[in-house]
């Protein structure tokens, strides 16, 4: 696993530091992923077949390739 450092303003130590059960990794983790997906779909690449064009019909995302519909 790669390691990472990160800074926190002194409000957010303090918070985290009274709520010692919350695991930094794993929210990082999570909020990474989260907004990794979130660029994919905004910048139009489909993660599983790799097309970096999505057609929109005003409702949701289609990938002009495979077909998948972002909803």
């Amino acid at each position: 696993m790669n390691k990472i450092t990160i800074t926190l303003s002194e409000n957010v130590w303090k918070w985290w530091k009274d709520n010692p059960c919350i695991n930094l990794s794993q929210l990082a983790e999570r909020e990474l992923s989260r907004i990794k997906e979130l660029e994919e779909r905004i910048l139009g690449i489909y993660p599983e077949c790799g097309n970096p064009k999505l057609m929109f019909d005003d409702k949701s995302y289609r990938c002009s390739k495979c077909g998948y519909v972002y909803r």
